[in-house]
């Protein structure tokens, strides 16, 4: 029982600690320093008490998700918002996980939708066939995953302060790392509400995982134990990433002084390292930057140390498998949770059910190679992530089966003032793709209109 506690922890590690630990909360902890760490402590609390309440309510009643939504909360509908929503996520994580992985080969983005392709069938084959193996493999590349990301950081820190030699460089470099730990640093309201929006959607919360975690949790397992250690465990991540994040800005711009200065360095390539150092100084001071233009910035990474810093291979190969592994463990999990609650809602056996989630995870990364979709998609959980919470956490509070009903209503109010300002700045966008993409995360909470019929239909 023992091991069987550590590895459902590691579960758990595995699908909190994904590829937004990476390209997304790390930027806040170096555009706001110390003050953001801070603030990104309270919606991290919230979403942590929210996973508690809503592992322990399946946990105790032994209730599988929709039959605690039906026969205790009576609100069916939600499984159904719930479930879409892990579908998006899926088709998302699947996507920004392949674009990373084609970095280690050869850096063409062509192969970014045939990488998510395969990184779902590889996920949903290792379901099928490792069966009661798949929490020991979940462990192991949690365990990997993390000791990885922090090699990396140490890597590009030591290799970063021995190979920068140019003053503007170093400049600039230090200034992005001091930032981290600063708490002199500006803050900007919007760039806090998106603060807020991105932890929320880095724990996880709105696509019912917790639900079906705690459904099947060992009696003895201390949910509380094992959700502080992930708690830990995401901050560490999170400033590796960052300080991953601010060492390159000195390679990068001190690659492209150098290209200035090589004859034999043509136009184009130098303004193509002007502005990948932009694009990294972006990330590191603008918090208000277009989603999918920071999540973009991690990929320069592997194209700024190659041909600057000594190892960069070493350095590559470490940070995008680590990557990788952060998106694999996830979309291990929501493929096995997906398949659970469809099996569930639609009566289907557990291969029909692995079968038809992933196929719409891959129909979803499919479509985002289209046009603006890219935008759209990566749009959909940052805008409406917050509600879609709310909608997760109300069966706990409406079946009674937490006794801290006024600390989740307090819960659920926060998420409410963070999801409407979310909406709010997307819509606000001078983007159509993001404000299509609010649009699409608000067509997720419609079946919550239905929810009386639901109640009909199986009475």
């Amino acid at each position: 029982m023992r091991k069987v506690n550590i590895m459902m922890a590691l579960l758990i590690t595995g699908y909190i600690l994904g590829v937004w630990s990476f390209l997304v909360v790390p930027k806040y902890y170096m555009v706001f320093g110390l003050k953001g760490f801070l603030i990104s402590l309270v919606p991290a609390v919230v979403a942590l008490f929210l996973a508690y309440n809503e592992a322990q309510s399946t946990k105790k009643t032994r209730y599988l998700i929709y039959e605690l939504f039906f026969k205790v909360a009576r609100t069916p509908a939600v499984i159904f918002t719930l479930l879409m929503f892990l579908l998006v996520i899926l088709g998302v994580t699947a996507y920004a996980s392949g674009w990373g992985l084609v970095y280690l080969f050869g850096g063409n983005t062509t192969y970014t939708v045939p990488f998510a392709i395969l990184t779902i069938l590889l996920a949903a084959l290792l379901l099928m066939l490792a069966k009661g193996k798949t929490l020991e493999f979940i462990s192991g590349i949690s365990v990997l995953m993390i000791i990885f990301t922090i090699i990396s950081a140490f890597l590009i820190r030591s290799k970063a302060l021995s190979v920068v030699t140019s003053q503007q460089a170093t400049y600039y470099m230090n200034q992005a790392v001091s930032s981290i730990t600063s708490l002199h640093q500006p803050l900007s309201f919007e760039g806090v509400i998106l603060l807020l929006a991105s932890v929320i959607v880095a724990f996880g919360l709105g696509a019912g995982v917790y639900y079906v975690l705690g459904s099947f949790a060992p009696e003895d397992l201390d949910f509380k134990r094992v959700l502080l250690g992930v708690f830990i465990l995401q901050i560490i991540l999170s400033f590796a990433a960052a300080y991953t994040m601010a060492y390159s800005l000195g390679p990068a711009f001190q690659a492209f002084e150098k290209s200035v200065h090589n004859p034999n360095m043509n136009v184009e390539q130098s303004f193509k390292l002007y502005s990948q150092f932009r694009a990294l100084q972006a990330y590191a001071t603008n918090s208000t930057a277009p989603l999918p233009q920071s999540v973009r910035v991690f990929y320069f990474i592997p194209q700024v140390l190659k041909g600057n810093v000594p190892g960069a291979s070493t350095i590559t190969f470490l940070l995008i498998l680590s990557f990788y592994f952060a998106g694999l463990t996830t979309i291990i999990v929501l493929l096995e949770m997906g398949t659970q609650m469809l099996s569930e809602v639609m009566q289907l056996g557990r291969t029909k059910g692995l079968a038809g989630v992933s196929i719409v995870g891959m129909i979803v990364a499919i479509v985002m190679e289209l046009g603006s979709a890219k935008t759209m998609f990566f749009t959909v959980p940052f805008s409406v992530g917050a509600i879609i919470a709310i909608a997760e956490a109300y069966p706990v509070l409406k079946s009674d089966l937490t006794s801290k009903k006024s600390l989740l209503s307090l819960s659920l109010v926060f998420l409410a003032f963070v999801g409407v300002f979310s909406l709010y700045y997307a819509f606000k966008s001078s983007s159509d793709a993001v404000k299509l993409g609010a649009v699409l995360g608000l067509v997720l909470l419609v079946p919550l209109l239905m929810n009386g019929v639901l109640l009909k239909s199986r009475r």
